[in-house]
């Protein structure tokens, strides 16, 4: 059922916006979206109204339920290779499976494949991304 109402959401989300992940608790459903910009209130409610408009969710939750849209957390980590694309030229904490500290290195460059950065040291690193663990925005404040 989750897959089915993926592709059907998938359909009516616009093409700039790429869904991320499909939550479901109940009858509460969470949907994260992100694009190469950035995803603002205005975008997350317009697409909340386009799936309620759709009736999609109806037909699965004929009692009801709640709908949350919202954009991936500041520090959730970087999944779609359009999230490597829009930080280019930040510093990402990058988890790979034999290294349990992680690196932190400035992302230089992403394509659909994978990803160069520059280490701390200077060093160039390139990745594919099933080669890694994660990858996570560092936030300096």
């Amino acid at each position: 059922v989750m897959e089915l109402l993926l592709n059907k959401i998938n359909k009516i989300v616009p093409k700039e916006l790429i869904v991320l992940d499909l939550i479901e608790d109940k009858s509460k459903i969470k949907i994260v979206v992100d694009s190469a910009k950035s995803v603002d209130l205005n975008t997350t409610t317009y697409l909340a109204k386009r799936i309620r408009k759709s009736e999609l969710l109806d037909v699965v939750y004929p009692d009801g339920y709640q709908l949350e849209v919202s954009s991936p957390g500041i520090d959730a980590p970087l999944v779609h290779p359009i999230q490597f694309e829009k930080n280019i030229g930040r510093d990402l904490l990058i988890n790979e499976f034999d290294n349990p500290n992680g690196i932190i290195a400035k992302l230089t460059d992403a394509s659909e494949n994978g990803f160069n950065a520059v280490s701390e040291n200077g060093d160039e690193i390139s990745y594919s991304y099933d080669q890694i663990k994660s990858a996570i925005v560092k936030v300096k404040f």
